[in-house]
């Protein structure tokens, strides 16, 4: 009987996907991406789910994704933070924080309150597909918005 509910279970719910359960989350990002006439690709996302950002005492959900340009030939492509506040019934706040020729982020992390986001920044002489030095953004969420808290430098790998 057991083995019956799980092969009902699996055939009901489809295929894997990384797509989250939210409509919220699923809602801003394909809007993004409608908006900019472009694709985005789920499996490159990053998700931090487990720290307050809004000192209300409730952990907070941030994601940063990407859209990818669908004309022109090229593989540009953009990147946003998203902040999804309890404090502010989990209605998004969004800011770019990366592109292609310029960083690309590659973590995401929260530190006392603080967003800080892990970047490969481009350098002078590197290829646009390449960037080859270390860097972070810092952002703190403040009155309904994302501001930047300290620049992140970049440095020679």
């Amino acid at each position: 009987m057991l083995a019956m509910a799980l092969v009902i279970l699996a055939i009901q719910a489809g295929e894997p996907t990384c797509h989250t359960a939210d409509s919220r989350v699923e809602g801003l990002i394909a809007a993004k991406a409608a908006e900019l006439q472009g694709q985005e690709y789920c499996q490159f996302r990053l998700y931090h789910t487990i720290d307050d950002v809004d000192a209300d005492g409730r952990d907070d959900f941030l994601v940063v994704f990407a859209v990818e340009a669908l004309g022109g030939g090229g593989n540009d492509h953009v990147q946003y933070l998203a902040a999804f506040s309890s404090r502010r019934g989990w209605r998004p706040v969004l800011v770019k924080v990366g592109e292609r020729s310029v960083r690309n982020i590659t973590g995401v992390a929260v530190e006392d309150g603080v967003i800080v986001l892990t970047t490969a920044d481009r350098l002078p002489g590197d290829a646009m597909c390449c960037p080859s030095g270390d860097g972070e953004l810092r952002y703190q969420l403040k009155s309904g918005q994302l501001l930047r808290a300290a620049p992140g430098r970049p440095t020679t790998r």
